[in-house]
């Protein structure tokens, strides 16, 4: 199964409920489920954590003690929402935080930093999923049909 299965299995019950809603509803529909998403990632990458549950790789061993990954990847001002009466989208606003977020999303060769005689150190990094859905997937339907039914 692929990771996008369970939302392919959703879909058309997300676009016939949408479809019986006025615009003006539907807009604060996707605003207020489009919060809880970013609430749950923000979450879910502040413990990192995978979408799936798992804990993601650990960082490789290195002089100094080092804090959490992705400290500030979860924050509203860097994880944005944008919303229409059709759609809504979770995105990095900042592009040198999308541009972090994405070398570690998909595992790339990102900057480390410079050596003393000015060379570049590049690393290739573990792909460390850091938006998906999870078990949150469950919750946003129930939100969905509460919204419904007022």
């Amino acid at each position: 199964m692929s990771q996008h299965a369970p939302l392919k299995q959703i879909e058309p019950f997300l676009g016939t409920v949408m479809d019986a809603v006025e615009p003006r509803q539907r807009r604060r529909l996707a605003d207020r489920l489009m919060r809880m998403v970013r609430r749950a990632q923000a979450k879910r990458i502040g413990q990192n954590v995978e979408p799936d549950g798992t804990k993601m790789r650990a960082r490789r061993p290195r002089k100094g003690k080092r804090g959490k990954m992705f400290r500030h990847l979860g924050k509203a001002k860097n994880l944005k929402i944008r919303t229409t009466p059709d759609s809504g989208e979770l995105f990095f606003a900042n592009p040198n935080v999308a541009d972090t977020a994405a070398t570690h999303h998909y595992g790339r060769k990102g900057y480390v930093g410079r050596t003393r005689d000015g060379r570049i150190i590049r690393t290739k990094y573990d792909a460390r999923r850091l938006l998906g859905f999870g078990k949150e997937q469950d919750e946003l339907l129930d939100e969905v049909l509460r919204h419904m039914s007022d």
